[in-house]
């Protein structure tokens, strides 16, 4: 199996923020568990990597027409930190973005 390298999360997040912003509202809201779930994800893959996310910092509800920005800012974070630091497991990530994209409705 090739390695995961951070254009393969690059072009998964990218999918995700799409079909985020190009959904109706209803759908989105209806996928709002399953991005707060990834963005949980994200900031906790991003916190083990740097300290620039505070230990009390929480993912904030920004409505079904706030998650496709909320999973690129997020995504965007941990593509940094991951950049940064040297030999990260990309793989969870990489899985809990194609997992949300599978469900999205």
């Amino acid at each position: 199996m090739p390695e995961i390298e951070p254009h393969d999360i690059e072009v998964e997040l990218r999918r995700v923020v799409d079909r985020l912003d190009s959904m109706p509202l209803a759908r989105a809201a209806a996928a709002a568990p399953a991005c707060k779930a990834v963005a949980d994800l994200l900031v906790a893959r991003t916190r083990d990597l740097t300290e620039v996310i505070p230990a009390d910092a929480v993912v904030p509800d920004l409505g079904p027409q706030g998650l496709g920005s909320l999973i690129a800012v997020l995504g965007h974070d941990y593509l940094d930190a991951a950049r940064a630091s040297s030999h990260p497991d990309l793989s969870p990530v990489l899985d809990a973005l194609v997992e949300l994209r599978r469900s999205l409705p």
